[in-house]
């Protein structure tokens, strides 16, 4: 029996010219997005999906401030549904080649039945990024105690961003938006005002904090 090829693993420091996308159409593609560690970094995996065998196309890897926003929006353009989540619907053994993905509220994963680990749902009090576009986001302070944090949401199209400053742990500005429309513009807006731009499965904060900002965790599968 032949070996199949190896999958394209992209580095985003310097993206392909040709499309990454070969094969199926809107209805197909699929691109899941995980936060890894460090969170400066994440990965991507780029799926036909949903299908009787999910078949995983290609893998890209990228730093959060300086290609996430960008990638998200090519794979718009592209023709893919992108997805934010703690962990993507893959076979734990073959993700773990490819990324190391953080422990959620302390737990392992098992590879999920089917669908993504998502995130918590956001409270009412956090505000659509839309009310944030043109504002500063910070009044002041230090620039190099500036943090903006972002997460998976349960409706895995969207994503948290929470303005926090170190290390007190104060939350200056809570805002959730959609992926292709809002999350290159939020990264570029914390960006020009000196914020470190992250990405965690669930912000690393105090329980009491983030619980004003996001629901408890979802139930996950755990290794025992």
């Amino acid at each position: 029996m032949s070996t199949p090829p190896p999958l394209p693993v992209h580095d985003l420091e310097n993206p392909p010219e040709a499309p990454f996308w070969t094969r199926g159409d809107a209805s197909s593609r699929r691109v899941f997005i995980v936060p890894v560690s460090p969170p400066s970094s994440f990965v991507a995996f780029g799926a036909l999906w949903p299908a009787d065998l999910v078949e995983v196309l290609f893998i890209a890897q990228g730093k959060v401030e300086e290609h996430l926003g960008a990638f998200v929006e090519r794979m718009a353009r592209e023709d893919a549904r992108v997805e934010l989540c703690v962990w993507p619907p893959l076979p734990k053994e073959f993700v773990a080649q490819y990324a190391t993905v953080p422990p959620y509220e302390g737990h392992e994963y098992e590879p999920p039945p089917g669908t993504p680990v998502r995130g918590a749902a956001a409270d009412a009090r956090v505000d659509p990024y839309s009310r944030l576009r043109g504002e500063p986001l910070w009044a002041g302070g230090d620039a190099s105690s500036r943090y903006t944090y972002l997460a998976p949401l349960s409706d895995s199209s969207q994503f948290l961003a929470l303005g926090v400053t170190r290390p007190s742990d104060e939350v200056v500005f809570a805002a959730k938006g959609s992926l292709v429309e809002d999350l290159g513009a939020l990264i570029a807006h914390a960006l020009s005002e000196q914020s470190f731009v992250e990405l965690h499965a669930r912000p690393p904060l105090p329980s009491e904090v983030l619980g004003r900002y996001l629901g408890p965790p979802p139930q996950v599968n755990t290794t025992r």
